[in-house]
């Protein structure tokens, strides 16, 4: 099967690409992508047109079976794509649609006013989605094809080396790896770390991330003299494994419905128990108690109850380890995501 992906630059930084960047050593199908957006030093303005020829150029003359548009659901890049769909339509070459990002206000509008949503991605063989909350929604706008769960992904070479049987169960370094924002709850983390610092002060704190929160978070550690708070910044390749092989517990406390969040992926492929919050796609697989803690709560209190747990229980934390690591293995690892991927284009395809 031929099937033409339209997607970022592998150049640029972001998650759809990283995702197809990740995806790409294990297609089993022939695949071809075609490029959107900004590229380094060209502004997404200056490719839109180009984008399009060369699209246009891969239609005719690598005539794949299936293409795959990846839109945000934000008016701009759902109008730029379902441009991408109408094409195909022409050319007579079925689509597949891989919603990534959110908005509720967007899918409120579409609610409303669905017929060009149901006109272009609408006629998609099916839709994937990262959150059975965003599939209600479509369902909900009058959606009538498939609409499927998926997920990011966890690179296989990320693990090289890693030994899950490492994980004793005791918790000597907490990690928070997100972006540096409010609304990821980096506060609740270094105020949850403050109060567990003083029962016990052997803990480490590794903060990796940037964002518009850095300098707030780096007075609080500051202000309130709180030692063994490490921040690194953004890591990737050997600096991000040694993040994951280093701590004991992962931390992500987000205020706002994530897609799936990569990173609780991650740590769990790295068997350390997660504590987050109920939002996205984490609600359709994490069995609370078993892989860590989903907490409503915002306050830091629930926070500190959740790690103290961990810290006591050496045993129950080495099991949710070992239990978290062979789920993200299963489930997760990117040659396994390709693969889900390609055999619901080929079932729906033939159909």
């Amino acid at each position: 099967m031929k099937i033409l992906i339209v997607c970022p630059s592998f150049e640029i930084l972001g998650g759809v690409a990283n995702h197809y960047k990740g995806l790409d050593p294990y297609w089993s199908s022939e695949i071809t992508y075609s490029f959107q957006g900004k590229r380094k030093h060209i502004p997404a303005f200056f490719t839109l047109i180009p984008d399009f020829i060369r699209y246009i150029f891969l239609l005719l003359f690598k005539s794949p079976d299936v293409v795959v548009v990846n839109p945000s659901l934000r008016k701009y890049q759902l109008f730029r794509d379902s441009l991408y769909v109408i094409i195909a339509r022409l050319f007579r070459v079925d689509v597949v649609t891989f919603i990534h990002g959110w908005d509720d206000g967007v899918a409120s509008e579409i609610i409303i006013h669905p017929n060009y949503f149901l006109w272009t991605f609408g006629k998609s063989l099916f839709i994937n989605v990262l959150y059975s909350g965003f599939r209600d929604k479509l369902l909900q706008a009058g959606v009538k094809v498939p609409v499927l769960l998926s997920t990011t992904k966890v690179s296989n070479g990320l693990l090289n080396g890693f030994d899950v049987n490492s994980r004793t169960g005791e918790v000597k370094q907490l990690l928070f790896l997100a972006r540096l924002e409010i609304s990821k709850g980096i506060l609740i983390v270094l105020e949850a770390f403050f109060k567990l610092k003083r029962k016990y002060p052997y803990l480490k704190l590794s903060v990796c991330g940037t964002g518009s929160a850095l300098n707030e978070a780096q007075c609080y550690v500051y202000n309130n003299n709180l030692p063994d708070v490490l921040f690194h910044g953004n890591v990737s390749g050997e600096l991000l494994v040694k993040q994951f092989k280093d701590s004991d517990v992962y931390l992500l406390p987000t205020t706002h419905g994530e897609g799936m969040a990569t990173s609780v992926l991650e740590a769990m492929a790295f068997g350390l128990p997660v504590i987050t919050r109920p939002v996205g796609g984490v609600c359709d697989f994490f069995v609370d108690g078993k892989m860590g803690c989903l907490l409503d709560s915002l306050n830091p209190d629930f926070y500190v109850e959740a790690v103290e747990t961990l810290i006591n229980d050496h045993c129950r934390t080495r099991n949710i380890s070992l239990r978290n690591h062979t789920y993200a293995i299963k489930h997760f690892l990117a040659s396994e995501v390709a693969k889900c991927f390609e055999n619901d284009i080929r079932v729906y395809h033939d159909k």
